[in-house]
C-alpha cells in the first residue's frame, strides 16, 4: 500500500478509524495513531501538529454536517470521539434530509409527531440547512387556520381506521352533517383535504373535504362497517387513478385543446407540460400554439384564466365560447363600476 500524505486522508477514512458503539470513544491522539497505522502515513514526512489540525477539522465537519454521524464527549479531557452504530447512522441521515424541508414536512405529521420531529432535529443538531432553504407559497393566499383538536380527531381516525362525523360547510356556506371513513390526507397548495367515503356509499373513489371547513368533529364507533381504503393500493395510486388532485368528477371528459400563447407565456409554456401527448407549434419567438389532451375540469379553467390576455382558446369551440362569455361578463361588470 502506498504511503499517504495528509491530503490523501478522506472523511470516510477518518470516520472508519473511530470505534463504533458500544466500544469506548477514543482521543484525537489515538485516532491519528490508527490512521497512521491503517494508511501507512509517514510521520517523519509530516508535521505532527499539521496532521493533528487536519484530522481535527475533519472531525468538526463530521459533527457539524452529520454526513458520517459521529459523536463526541466534550466533557472528557481530552475530548473523545466515536461513531454510531449503523441503524442509528441511517436514522440520523434520514432525519437530516427531512430537516432540509422542516416547515413543509412538519405539516404532514400528526400533532404529537410534529413536536417530536422538531425536538429530534434540534437535539441531534441537524437543523443547520434550514437557514439555506425557503419553500415559497404556491399562491397569493396563506394557509388556513387549522384547529389542533380537529386535526387530532382526523389523524387518530386515519391511524386507527375508525369513522368520524363532522359538519361540513360547502362553497355556498351551507353546513351539512357528514359521516365517513377517512382514507387519508391530500395536501394541495396551502390547504389540507381529508379523503374518504361516506357511510351510505360503496364506491372506489373517495371524495375530498377541505379540513378548514370541517367543524364539530367526533369519532364514531369502530364497529360501523364503512368502506375502507383498499389495502392493495396506496392513496397516491388511488388519487392518480381518479385524478382527484384536479377536483374533477366522473362528468369531466378528456378533451383535445388548442391554446395560443403570447409574450413571455409563449416562450416558457413548454417547461411544465399539460399531458404526455403535448405538442408545441412555434409561430414566432413570442407566439406558440399548444395542443394537448386534458381533463375538462375546473382546474383547466383556472389554468387558462391565470394567463389573462396572453392566452387564446382556439379549440374546442365549446370551451372558447365559455371563456368568451366569461370575458364579456367581466367587461360588463367593470363597465358598470
Amino acid at each position: 500500500m502506498p504511503k499517504a500524505s495528509r491530503i490523501d486522508l478522506t472523511k470516510q477514512q477518518v470516520f472508519l478509524a473511530l470505534p463504533e458503539k458500544p466500544a469506548n470513544p477514543i482521543s484525537l491522539k489515538e485516532i491519528i495513531r490508527r490512521l497512521s497505522s491503517q494508511h501507512k502515513i509517514d510521520d517523519k514526512s509530516l508535521n505532527s501538529r499539521a496532521l493533528e489540525q487536519f484530522v481535527r477539522r475533519i472531525l468538526e465537519k463530521l459533527l457539524e454536517f452529520n454526513e458520517y454521524p459521529i459523536y463526541s464527549e466534550k466533557s472528557a479531557r481530552p475530548v473523545l470521539f466515536g461513531r454510531e452504530k449503523e441503524p442509528v447512522k441511517q436514522a440520523l441521515g434520514v432525519l437530516t434530509q427531512l430537516s432540509y424541508l422542516n416547515d413543509k414536512v412538519t405539516r404532514f405529521l400528526p400533532i404529537e409527531q410534529q413536536a417530536i420531529f422538531q425536538r429530534s432535529i434540534k437535539q441531534n443538531g441537524v437543523d443547520r440547512w434550514q437557514q439555506y432553504i425557503y419553500v415559497a407559497p404556491s399562491a397569493v393566499w396563506r394557509s388556513p387556520d387549522y384547529k389542533a383538536e380537529a386535526l387530532r380527531v382526523i389523524y387518530s381516525a386515519i391511524e386507527n381506521q375508525h369513522p368520524i362525523a363532522f359538519d361540513y360547510r360547502n362553497m355556498k356556506g351551507q353546513a351539512k352533517r357528514k359521516q365517513l371513513m377517512p382514507w387519508g390526507l391530500m395536501f394541495k397548495a396551502e390547504k389540507i383535504y381529508l379523503l374518504g367515503v361516506e357511510g351510505h356509499l360503496d364506491i372506489d373513489k373517495p371524495a375530498s373535504y377541505a379540513v378548514h371547513r370541517m367543524e364539530n368533529l367526533a369519532p364514531l364507533p369502530i364497529e360501523l362497517k364503512y368502506r375502507c381504503k383498499p389495502d392493495t393500493k396506496t392513496l397516491t395510486q388511488i388519487c392518480e387513478e381518479h385524478e382527484i388532485g384536479l377536483f374533477s368528477s366522473h362528468r369531466d371528459k378528456k378533451i383535445a385543446i388548442e391554446l395560443k400563447f403570447y409574450g413571455d407565456a409563449a416562450r416558457y409554456i413548454d417547461e411544465t407540460p399539460l399531458s404526455d401527448d403535448q405538442e408545441i407549434i412555434l409561430l414566432a419567438d413570442d407566439c406558440r400554439v399548444l395542443k394537448a389532451t386534458v381533463r375538462d375540469c375546473y382546474e383547466l379553467r383556472k389554468f387558462i384564466r391565470g394567463f389573462g390576455v396572453n392566452v387564446e382558446v382556439l379549440a374546442p369551440a365549446e370551451l372558447r365560447a365559455e371563456i368568451t362569455a366569461e370575458l364579456q361578463a367581466l367587461l360588463k361588470r367593470y363597465a358598470d363600476v
